[in-house]
């Protein structure tokens, strides 16, 4: 007896099926390498402490708490104050702590800022990453994924333009900070990267597709701190369309010429 051929409706169902199996794959393996491997070796970890407990609470939950003090007492001196203002005494004062129980967590201001830094840019991937995948899981096409996507990345730097300023203004001057968000920022350009030529059906990796990436990145990033200072005169809602936009129209263009370029490789190999 010979085998019933499958019908095109069903196989196209099936293909589009695999397809989303695979990009939401993409997208939990992108997120995990980023929490798992990009961000925890730029994150120093937490200087041990004694064990003894004090008033039922452990050393170790006390320490947590006096350095979550310190990151949030500086965080918000950062934004109001500027880097240069900025000094060990001034957020020890703020915090009501003695001054050796910074050390506790933090060699040095540089040490600090850079925890804070960590801190904002790992929230931004986060965001960036968990809002794509609720948007592939929900059957969004591209122009509502790109949409909801770009909606919560612009709502968590302007809902408190203090992050922008922190993330992105006041720590230019600290070089471990910049380093710090420099290669959180690389690692999600890689990430995009990836997750484009899969969306595209792209095989393969490409420096181009990390190039657009990265200025995707940094551009959309000026754009908004040219909004949060007013340089821009539109809505949020008109801001998170444009942006969209762009992210779409030049994702089609990197995809159009990957595809291209690999195809013109190919020619020229078997003319050979």
């Amino acid at each position: 007896m010979k085998p019933m051929k499958k019908s095109p409706a069903r196989s196209s169902q099936s293909k589009s099926a695999k397809d989303s199996v695979q990009v939401r794959r993409l997208l939990d393996t992108a997120f995990q390498i980023l929490k798992s491997q990009i961000l925890p070796a730029i994150i120093k970890p937490v200087k041990k402490s004694p064990v003894r407990p004090y008033l039922g609470e452990s050393a170790k939950d006390r320490v947590q708490a006096r350095r979550r003090l310190l990151m949030d007492t500086a965080f918000q001196l950062l934004a109001s104050d500027g880097w240069r203002k900025v000094t060990i005494e001034n957020i020890c004062s703020q915090a009501k702590l003695n001054k050796r129980y910074f050390y506790e967590s933090f060699s040095d201001l540089d040490d600090l800022f850079a925890a804070v830094v960590d801190e904002l840019a790992s929230g931004l991937v986060e965001t960036a990453f968990k809002s794509a995948r609720a948007a592939r899981q929900a059957g969004l096409s591209t122009e509502d994924f790109a949409r909801a996507a770009m909606t919560e990345v612009v709502k968590f730097i302007t809902d408190d333009p203090r992050r922008a300023r922190v993330l992105f203004t006041e720590i230019a001057d600290s070089p471990r900070a910049v380093a710090h968000r420099r290669a959180v920022i690389l690692g999600l350009a890689k990430a995009i990267s990836a997750y484009g030529y899969e969306y595209h059906n792209v095989t393969g990796t490409d420096t181009f597709s990390e190039l657009a990436s990265a200025l995707l990145i940094g551009g959309s990033i000026e754009v908004i701190l040219g909004w949060l200072d007013g340089n821009i005169a539109i809505s949020r809602e008109h801001l998170i369309d444009d942006l969209a936009a762009l992210w779409i129209f030049v994702g089609d263009g990197v995809a159009s010429w990957g595809k291209a370029r690999k195809k013109a490789r190919a020619n020229s190999r078997k003319g050979r």
